[in-house]
């Protein structure tokens, strides 16, 4: 009797310490994922194979939110619906917005700034110093609500920090490329490109599904071959047309650049995370701006 009242005071424990947290973004659910590990039941709004900047949330998604001990979003820039969820379940007292933890750079383009009523780039998380800030939210953001599991929060953290040093000491390559200009398909790099000296010309907008003009379709075939850029980036969950047709019309490649804000499937059944993807990019852009 006795033992199995020891086991089930055991389990209750923990269960309590268990910490719910819903994320809206593959960047937020990795590193909470990899941080929390098994004390934390977590959830991701955009599914994976989905472009992110398309979502939006269905009934079930909202409905689960009420139960999380924490909602972390990436910024009400990225997820436009979200303030308008968060004030109606009147869960402002639990939701996190990563963006306000982070160095944001500010839009230069008069035309961002009026589609997205705001004046800043929301893709931070490509800044490798903006990532680890977020791990260090994560990590206080845990232990502070599962205090018995703090040390293995502090140890998975100080494990990941240390990994995504030698990935930010692996990106230094970058700042001695011959070409630093690259076409990709969405304004999401300009974290990379400020870090890194990179100049990054866009087929779309801020986001992938705006539709390029003529004119700025020739006006990017002509740059391609004035500045003689080998490489057209596209990415994998947004239309590649237009990025062939402009290596296509400039004699160039094309290749997949991600702004690592999703996974496939695939990938989340290999467990493929931020660090395998910034990889990834990193080889494409040493590849093609001719790194030494």
């Amino acid at each position: 009797m006795l033992k199995k009242f020891a086991l089930a005071a055991a389990l209750s424990s923990v269960m309590f310490a268990d910490v719910s947290v819903t994320t809206t973004i593959f960047p937020l659910y990795d590193v909470v994922k990899t941080i929390g590990g098994d004390k934390v039941k977590l959830t991701n709004l955009v599914p994976f194979g989905v472009e992110a900047h398309e979502f939006e949330p269905k009934a079930k998604d909202i409905a689960a939110l009420s139960k999380s001990d924490f909602f972390i979003i990436s910024s009400p820039v990225f997820e436009t619906w979200s303030t308008k969820v968060i004030s109606s379940l009147k869960i402002q007292d639990k939701t996190i917005d990563m963006s306000q933890k982070v160095k944001l750079i500010e839009l230069k383009h008069s035309e961002h700034e009026h589609a997205h009523k705001e004046s800043y780039d929301p893709h931070y998380w490509l800044s490798i110093d903006n990532y680890m800030n977020v791990a260090k939210e994560v990590a206080t953001l845990l232990s502070t609500k599962d205090p018995e599991n703090a040390k293995l929060y502090e140890a998975n953290l100080a494990t990941y920090l240390a990994k995504l040093e030698a990935l930010k000491t692996d990106y230094e390559v970058l700042k001695s490329c011959k070409n630093k200009k690259v076409i990709v398909n969405h304004d999401a790099f300009e974290y990379l490109a400020h870090e890194y000296g990179i100049t990054q010309y866009s087929i779309t907008g801020m986001t992938p599904e705006t539709k390029p003009s003529p004119k700025q379709i020739a006006q990017l075939i002509d740059l391609t071959k004035k500045e003689k850029i080998t490489t057209v980036f596209f990415e994998e969950f947004a239309s590649d047309k237009v990025a062939k047709s402009i290596a296509k019309e400039a004699n160039v490649k094309t290749d997949a650049l991600r702004p690592v804000e999703n996974i496939t499937v695939a990938e989340s059944k290999k467990g493929i995370g931020y660090i395998d993807i910034m990889k990834e990019n990193l080889i494409k852009l040493h590849d093609a701006m001719d790194c030494q």
